[in-house]
């Protein structure tokens, strides 16, 4: 079922009812008759007027759904008989309506009475981003399992809605941490009911809606998630950038700087929505050689690509089965290890930092000077936090010094010259060859795929069954010597070291820019290194570059950052030492939605330190408020 939704306008803000019938009400109301109205166990009620207006104006706070008109009809909650009696409200600030018992689990907050039934409300937001291919809405809002499409746009008929329910019908409990927790998921993870796009006309065009879910979607749904829709990506998840790279559906729009800056690939839609829209709290994509860790770069989100197999990948659409693994983007540290804490199979035990900073200067440093500038304030932070300093030092010559048995006259880039990109594509070829061959039967013409798809499938196509094993031979071989001879896992640390590495450039990169050809990636650089090492590698941004824009013609500031890689399994620690690092030097870790990260001040990084008193708006703070709420 689609739903061309019943909607409503509350105070001039636009609202999706939500057609599950959750309770009714005792009184007997017209059907054609729609109103908004707040939801309060009687207990409040009998507390008096006082009560109930310091109730309505917490959930004003702490809900983007709740509005003052909610609150001028409340329904009470209660099962027993007398409970009408028992009640008196001032009626000159309240009308009171009693629910029949089929209401007395409802959550406290805003809904719609339609005639005599209660249905939940969901906000209206517009995606003027073009960072979503649909929303999404449960068609068991109890159980939420089945997704239908919501085929809503604004009433110019330009942007899509996205409908958000009331952050006040959810509750933290030890089982559902991330009770109320709003989300997007890229477009590669099967969502029960909806239709799998990948970006193709072709593939939309050949395949039905999804029969199940992925596994780490019912995880998150299992955990009390909240899943309002899905978002663009490149075409079959490869690394198009806009504007020509992008054939069959329009790229997202980054909102940072002039917002005509490249959101980067291919989680570009998961990235712009996180960076763009205060009323999402999480963003979920995938990365395999860069998917995620560019994209929250361009955008300017903290994000992580986790440590290789450290969840299920069942159910998600990937390039690769030997690179890919999820990738959440988040737009604070504290929300992020929450997230991974509960989702992720990663070490949870290490009790202590690395004393250890490894600086490759395989890497470093950056051809811009102001950019380096940034990163080596990055690395002080993080070397006075540790008590200790960085070591300078080059993966390449380190192996030149000690090379694995046999491979004393092969220099490390050269013997790893093809090994990660080329064994890559071989794997997207073949990942979509019953595709591919469906769709010739079905249509009688080959499906078109855009050119970054064609470059890297034609080269997959190449890559002989025996190549590809001296390709994976070959980078075992760099993992188990790196593990030897640069640093591995630790019980008490999760990993002997940290080492910093680049990403994402200073200098403006326009959308309306033409790209270059699509070509190959050597394996020592900053796209597969963590990838072929199966270790985490934790995004960073900190500071912001100013640029003279050529679209606003104004001086506008593009995201900076850099990030950390650990042994595998050491996820939590890295984000854990982030976030303390940052804390000591009174760094932000939340991050702003819109045209700045932070607010700007006159230092290197051109941001404001944090101020103790100012709280973070992040999921976990307003789970604590409405938790809080909910125990008094």
């Amino acid at each position: 079922m689609i739903h061309r939704a019943l909607t409503h306008m509350v105070a001039g803000v636009k609202y999706f009812i939500h057609p599950q019938i959750l309770g009714t009400v005792a009184e007997v109301l017209s059907p054609e008759i729609i109103q908004p109205v707040v939801v309060v166990d009687v207990y409040t009620l009998q507390a008096g007027s006082d009560k109930v207006k310091a109730q309505l104006d917490f959930f004003d706070r702490v809900d983007d759904v709740y509005s003052a008109s909610f609150g001028e009809t409340i329904v009470a909650i209660d099962s027993s008989a007398d409970a009408q009696d028992n009640t008196r409200v001032d009626s000159a600030h309240f009308r009171v309506l009693f629910s029949n018992p089929s209401a007395a689990s409802l959550p406290s907050g805003p809904y719609f009475l339609q005639g005599s039934n209660i249905h939940q409300a969901w906000r209206i937001y517009r995606d003027d981003l073009d960072a979503f291919i649909f929303g999404v809405v449960p068609q068991d809002v109890l159980k939420p399992q089945t997704f239908d499409v919501l085929t809503l746009v604004d009433e110019d008929g330009i942007w899509r809605n996205i409908a958000v329910p009331s952050r006040l019908y959810s509750t933290y409990s030890p089982d559902r941490p991330l009770s109320g927790a709003r989300l997007c998921l890229k477009d590669i993870y099967r969502l029960k009911g909806v239709k799998t796009t990948m970006m193709s006309r072709a593939f939309t065009a050949l395949y039905e809606p999804e029969t199940e879910n992925a596994e780490y979607v019912t995880k998150l749904l299992d955990l009390g998630a909240v899943i309002v829709g899905k978002t663009k990506m490149t075409q079959f998840a490869s690394s198009d950038e806009p504007t020509d790279q992008w054939i069959d559906y329009h790229c997202p729009f980054n909102p940072r700087g002039d917002m005509y800056q490249s959101p980067s690939g291919s989680s570009s839609g998961a990235a712009a929505a996180l960076a763009g829209y205060q009323w999402l709290d999480y963003s979920i994509a995938g990365d395999s050689a860069g998917s995620v860790r560019a994209p929250a770069t361009c955008n300017g989100l903290f994000s992580i690509r986790p440590s290789f197999d450290s969840t299920s990948m069942r159910g998600i659409f990937v390039n690769s089965a030997k690179y890919d693994v999820v990738g959440p983007f988040s737009r604070s540290l504290g929300d992020l290890q929450h997230l991974v804490t509960h989702t992720l199979d990663v070490n949870k035990t290490a009790t202590k930092f690395p004393t250890r900073i490894l600086y490759p200067l395989d890497f470093f440093p950056h051809s811009n000077p102001k950019h380096q500038a940034m990163v080596d304030e990055f690395v002080s932070v993080l070397e006075k936090f540790l008590g200790t300093k960085r070591l300078e030092f080059s993966i390449a010559e380190r192996w030149a010094q000690c090379p694995p048995a046999g491979l004393e006259d092969q220099p490390l880039k050269k013997y790893l010259a093809k090994s990660a990109f080329w064994s890559l594509c071989h794997d997207y070829y073949h990942e979509f060859d019953s595709y591919r061959k469906l769709y010739k039967a079905q249509f009688g013409t080959d499906a078109y795929e855009g050119p970054v798809v064609q470059y890297r499938w034609g080269l997959g196509k190449e890559v002989t069954a025996e190549d590809y094993d001296s390709y994976m031979n070959e980078l075992k071989t760099f993992r188990d010597w790196f593990n030897e001879n640069v640093f591995t896992t630790n019980p008490e640390t999760g990993s002997e070291a940290i080492m910093i590495m680049p990403y994402g450039s200073a200098n403006p990169k326009y959308r309306d820019s033409p790209n270059e050809a699509p070509c190959s990636s050597g394996t020592i650089g900053e796209k597969f290194i963590s990838p072929v090492l199966h270790m985490p590698q934790l995004v960073l941004p900190f500071g912001q570059m100013p640029y003279q824009s050529r679209v606003s013609g104004r001086l506008e500031h593009r995201p900076i950052g850099s990030t950390i890689v650990g042994a595998k399994g050491s996820d939590l620690m890295l984000i854990d030492l982030a976030k303390r690092a940052f804390e000591a030097a009174s760094w932000p870790t939340s991050i702003d939605t819109g045209r700045y990260m932070f607010p700007l001040a006159e230092n290197t990084r051109n941001v404001a330190s944090v101020k103790i008193d100012d709280p973070p708006d992040s999921f976990l703070a307003r789970q604590s408020s409405i938790t809080a709420l909910s125990k008094l």
